[in-house]
């Protein structure tokens, strides 16, 4: 059971095969790299935060290439989360049923119950809000992936 559809990610990854189009799997998936290339034939690309601990980061890359996605898309325009008054106002939080499947049997913090919003705090403690130049030329080092550099 997934958030938005029934088979979540791994749905969106079998329709993009026949539509000859690009997926890409949000690091923060409820879907693993492992389930979506499972689906088959198609190009994925993985979407990815650089974490304050760079041996995460080097992880959810070392499966992404293991799993065969094609290239990496760094999210760049993340130093913090927007003010989403909805997250805010409804305190949101993953439900209980799902789970953050690329980060099972990672050291990392949790989507705990805030304040204000889970997710606005986990970003703050996880990912790496002082990303430059020098991060991405890091990235380029620990993979061979094409790196996609991304933002609004």
């Amino acid at each position: 059971p997934e958030m938005a559809l029934p088979d979540g990610e791994y749905a969106i990854a079998r329709a993009a095969s026949p539509a000859e189009t690009i997926m890409t799997l949000c690091s923060w998936g409820t879907s693993s790299v492992e389930e979506v290339n499972s689906t088959g034939l198609g190009t994925r690309f993985f979407q990815l935060y650089v974490y304050k601990d760079r041996n995460v980061t080097i992880q959810l890359v070392r499966r992404a290439e293991k799993a065969g996605f094609k290239a990496i898309a760094l999210t760049v325009d993340t130093p913090r989360l927007g003010r989403r008054e909805a997250d805010i106002k409804n305190r949101f939080n993953l439900p209980p049923h799902l789970s953050l499947k690329n980060f099972e049997g990672l050291d990392i913090g949790k989507l705990n119950k805030a304040e204000d919003s889970g997710l606005a705090s986990y970003v703050a403690g996880q990912v790496d809000r002082s990303l430059s130049w020098k991060d991405v030329q890091w990235l380029q080092s620990i993979t061979s992936l094409p790196i996609l550099v991304k933002g609004v």
